[in-house]
């Protein structure tokens, strides 16, 4: 105990009264005096990252950014029993580099870990049910604090959640668990709305932020910040072969498996009996359904960011049996495979190829073609809104 003090102190003066735009004497401070001991359940300090024993986490900070402006802190959550990978930005601006650092850090602790929180211990601000895919799922709803900066007006706890409620659970599928962020600012006539869900961005959602905050009466500046922990209840939740860590290195190996088998698609042959092959060397039929019809459009997608794509598509079984519109959140493999597929483009799995891949995906893809044609009318693409994709799936393709 007396050598953690001492080393505590020794950090403390390094650190300095204002703090220091040194980076690594900044995460040595952020992991061992900012985060440490700052948590309502036990925590560890192990190299770069905190160890949580009660949840059986790991939470690794990172520092992206570290001036005279402020600090940006990202914030990655692994925690293998909840099938889940939570991310976290927070941002601090003040006087010194320790004041920076000390708000971006509030920020987190008291809005998102203060949520979790809640959903390990506390009480449920909601109770939803849903159908989805033919099956009834039922969700608890736990509500973190509304963190608040600068002259932001006093809000209920549920003013988001009775707001955004019917359109969130619209997005709900089979998640384990889902959630979601609120953001809110306003400074003059600027107004920032934002609502992510499992931190991908929905348009539709965030004007509903916007419009509300564009009404607070206030003087400079003021922001809040809220989150939303949906969890699933066991009895309704469907088994999912790709969660966890085990899951999800599977379901990257997979789609690497997918690319490389459309990659060398090369006759008018290997395209019709691509489905077929892919099938057959993924072992998951509806997988490598997805593989093949959503990858090329998320590389366009990807590609071309500026028009606003739709929330939803819409999937048709080639038997005629019908046509279900749903959500990209609801479905489980939709954003993971989008996710592995760039992550291997990042880490350079397919070598020299990967540019011609990423090319040949966003050719054979529809918003490729369609934009490309609008590219030739005009130039400017963010008026755009492209309409839902319809997706033609075979019998056996299971909606998940």
């Amino acid at each position: 105990m007396k050598e953690k003090n001492k080393m505590k102190q020794e950090l403390e003066r390094q650190y300095g009264e204002d703090g220091t735009l040194d980076m690594e004497l900044t995460m040595q401070y952020l992991l061992h005096i900012s985060l440490h001991n700052m948590f309502s359940i036990e925590d560890v300090v192990e190299e770069d990252h905190i160890y949580l024993p009660a949840w059986e986490a790991v939470l690794k900070p990172e520092i992206a950014q570290l001036d005279e402006r402020g600090i940006v802190l990202h914030f990655y959550l692994e925690v293998p029993r909840w099938g889940k990978s939570f991310f976290e930005c927070c941002v601090g601006m003040g006087n010194t580099p320790k004041t920076n650092l000390g708000m971006a850090v509030g920020s987190f602790l008291f809005s998102f870990m203060q949520g979790l929180d809640q959903m390990e211990s506390g009480e449920a601000i909601d109770t939803v049910s849903t159908e989805y895919a033919g099956n009834i799922h039922r969700f608890s709803v736990f509500g973190s604090n509304i963190v608040g900066m600068g002259n932001q007006p006093e809000a209920d706890y549920d003013v988001y959640w009775n707001l955004l409620k019917e359109e969130i659970v619209k997005r709900l599928g089979n998640q384990k668990i889902c959630f979601v962020k609120i953001y809110g600012a306003k400074m003059g006539e600027d107004v920032t709305g934002e609502c992510r869900i499992d931190d991908i961005k929905s348009e539709e959602l965030s004007q509903m932020v916007a419009g509300m905050v564009s009404e607070w009466e206030i003087e400079g500046f003021g922001s809040h910040k809220q989150f939303f922990f949906i969890r699933q209840a066991e009895e309704t939740t469907l088994p999912n072969p790709y969660l966890g860590a085990e899951g999800e290195r599977l379901l990257k190996e997979k789609v690497i498996a997918a690319t490389r088998i459309f990659w060398n698609c090369e006759s008018e042959e290997d395209y019709e009996t691509l489905s077929v092959r892919m099938a057959e060397a993924l072992g998951d039929a509806t997988l490598a359904a997805e593989c093949e019809l959503f990858l090329p459009e998320m590389c366009a997608e990807n590609a071309f960011q500026e028009p606003v794509y739709s929330e939803t598509l819409d999937i048709q079984w080639q038997n005629g049996t019908g046509c279900n519109t749903v959500y990209k959140n609801q479905m489980a493999d939709y954003y993971p495979i989008w996710n592995m597929l760039f992550s291997a483009f990042s880490e350079g799995i397919f070598g020299e190829d990967t540019d011609e891949i990423y090319r040949k995906y966003i050719e054979y893809s529809s918003i490729g073609h369609a934009l490309s044609q609008a590219m030739e009318k005009e130039s400017d693409l963010s008026g755009i809104r492209l309409s839902a994709l319809i997706f033609s799936v075979p019998d056996g393709f299971i909606l998940r």
